[in-house]
């Protein structure tokens, strides 16, 4: 097996109308190393998995894999399990790559071993004619992150297509968390950042489409619930993280649910536990952060009541 060999795990999910652009992009990456395609169908109901076995229909060093719906965390570590080469490329399956996209992650990352990721950034479009997808992005400044835990906690740091890992750093760390079904990449990245730097490359590699039907994270109640229930199984896994971290995070936590439930309620805020809730956040929390934390997302349930009787029905920054 080659060291500079790249597995590019792509979870499907009802994306006909998108995937054979992602696929000709896939197959327009530039660059020195091995590759190879590995392509979850989590159950698509539409023709995804008939355009993904025709349009890589000859390639070398395919594998097709097919499961019953299990969610986009669920998808994406079955990827994980098949790659064989020592680097991982994401694809969400409505997203279109650089041509040097892989081949600059990879150069930055390779023979980093304090860093286990590599990433850029991206931008939306609306229509692919108007995108220079072929252009040279020539040797970009890269950023180091170190150990970026309170980062990955606070925003949104890259969608999958954004990033390239070290194969053994996602296996090392168990690949994503499949409580949360959605939002695989938040409860990944905050593993992965406990443990090791970021590399940031100042590129854009990835392409974001501006309406791909009925995102999740078109939602904020329902993706902010994800979030939310991401960090308190975080919390759970990990009560070593240190004390001021916890208690950054459940106040982070406090804050976005005050601000969801004031706007989606109007509600007046000297009555609303709510805003107690993220007030007495400010003093040291008492009863396990994990809990104050769950107790936050109880604010997001009602957004999450229509997701979970829907199915598999978009994606935060995901599949």
């Amino acid at each position: 097996m080659s060291d500079r060999g790249v597995s590019f795990v792509v979870p499907v999910y009802n994306k006909a109308d998108w995937l054979p652009a992602v696929i000709d992009r896939i197959a327009a990456q530039r660059g020195d190393f091995d590759r190879q395609f590995v392509f979850v169908d989590d159950g698509s109901t539409d023709d995804s998995l008939e355009i993904v076995r025709r349009k890589t229909d000859g390639w070398k060093n395919v594998v097709v894999e097919s499961q019953a719906n299990a969610g986009s965390a669920a998808a994406t570590n079955r990827g994980i399990a098949l790659a064989s080469m020592p680097y991982v490329k994401f694809v969400d399956a409505d997203d279109l790559l650089h041509a040097d996209a892989t081949q600059v992650l990879l150069d930055a990352l390779q023979g980093d071993d304090r860093a286990c990721l590599a990433f850029g950034g991206y931008s939306l479009f609306r229509d692919q004619a108007d995108l220079d997808l072929d252009g040279a992005l020539g040797r970009p400044a890269m950023r180091r992150h170190v150990r970026p835990l309170r980062a990955a906690i606070s925003r949104s740091l890259f969608n999958p297509t954004q990033f390239l890992a070290r194969t053994d750093a996602l296996r090392a760390v168990g690949g994503c968390d499949e409580r949360v079904v959605f939002s695989q990449e938040y409860a990944l990245t905050m593993r992965l950042a406990r443990q090791w730097d970021f590399l940031e490359l100042d590129a854009v590699i990835a392409y974001w489409p501006e309406v791909v039907g009925a995102r999740l994270s078109n939602n904020q109640g329902r993706q902010l619930q994800r979030v939310t229930r991401a960090v308190q199984l975080f919390l759970e896994d990990y009560p070593d993280t240190p004390w001021s971290l916890r208690q950054y995070i459940s106040r982070r936590m406090a804050y976005r649910a005050w601000k969801y439930h004031r706007r989606a309620n109007r509600a007046f805020w000297p009555t609303s536990p709510v805003f107690w809730r993220q007030a007495m956040a400010w003093l040291p929390i008492l009863g396990g952060h994990a809990a104050f934390v769950e107790r936050c997302g109880k604010v997001y349930e009602s957004a999450e009541i229509s997701a979970v009787t829907s199915g598999n029905e978009g994606r935060v920054h995901g599949q």
